[in-house]
């Protein structure tokens, strides 16, 4: 069974070493600095599943750095293809991404995280409209706050409930990859250790929908100027509304309008 297979029928996968060492250093390396530099500078205003969990936000404003590893992933972007591609999409050719990046950041498992889902509505059906990428950077297990799932939670049409629910845990090696259904019902251990389990996380959607905070504005000229069409297509540039309808109508535009 193929990736794209598992994560139909568990609504998840696991990619084993996907990152070589050496990247896999790189931004764990990165993120550390990261975080000690900007943790006394994001707002107060933590939503609930963050609170108390080491977090950076929007790492595409960063450095082109983290765009370029999550992006030239090419085993995740053929999943990704597959399940958030719009078939309806004209503007962009079929064998390139038109989905978004709706948020990216990395995160530091410590207190344990219930069992939720990141699509904010359960449904049924084979469209899934959002999915979660999770690249390793350090091993993770049942003590530091490894991820936990409830294979094929993601077909059951409900909320996540944490009552007499006994989920699977996910133990990943550093530079493993994670991928799961939104719909999916997920959640981590406890951090029992006095250690670390950094994981850089990506939400990607339907280019129709929402992202977390607005990308597209936010971005840094000097990071814009080094993207291609095709990244700044998932970054949401060319998701962007017209601001009248003398401006134009069309709501889904090629490259070569961004």
């Amino acid at each position: 069974m193929n990736y794209i297979e598992q994560i139909k029928e568990y609504g998840y996968c696991l990619i084993p070493q996907v990152l070589p060492k050496e990247k896999v250093l790189f931004l764990y390396t990165s993120i550390k600095s990261l975080y000690e530099s900007t943790k006394d500078e994001i707002c107060p205003t933590t939503p609930f599943l963050n609170q108390n969990q080491p977090t950076i936000y929007n790492l595409q404003n960063k450095n082109f750095t983290f765009i370029k590893a999550l992006f030239e992933i090419e085993q995740v972007e053929k999943i990704l293809i597959h399940y958030l591609n719009d078939k309806w999409y004209k503007q962009i050719p079929k064998d390139q991404p038109n989905y978004i990046l709706r948020s990216f950041g990395a995160r530091s498992s410590n207190t344990a995280l219930p069992l939720h889902i990141d699509s904010f509505i359960p449904y049924k059906g084979s469209e899934v409209i959002a999915i979660q990428v999770a690249i390793m950077l350090e091993d993770s297990t049942f003590e530091n706050g490894c991820t936990t799932v409830v294979p094929r939670s993601h077909n059951s049409g409900e909320y996540a409930s944490n009552i007499n629910i006994q989920p699977d845990y996910l133990v990943a090696k550093a530079g493993d990859i994670l991928i799961w259904d939104s719909r999916l019902w997920h959640g981590t251990t406890n951090n029992k250790t006095e250690g670390t389990r950094w994981a850089i996380i990506a939400t990607f959607t339907r280019w129709w929908i929402k992202q977390h905070f607005d990308i597209t504005k936010a971005l840094p000229q000097s990071i814009k100027e080094q993207l291609s069409p095709k990244y700044k297509s998932i970054l949401g540039f060319a998701s962007i509304p017209h601001l009248t309808e003398y401006e134009g109508i069309e709501i889904k535009k090629g490259y070569h309008e961004i």
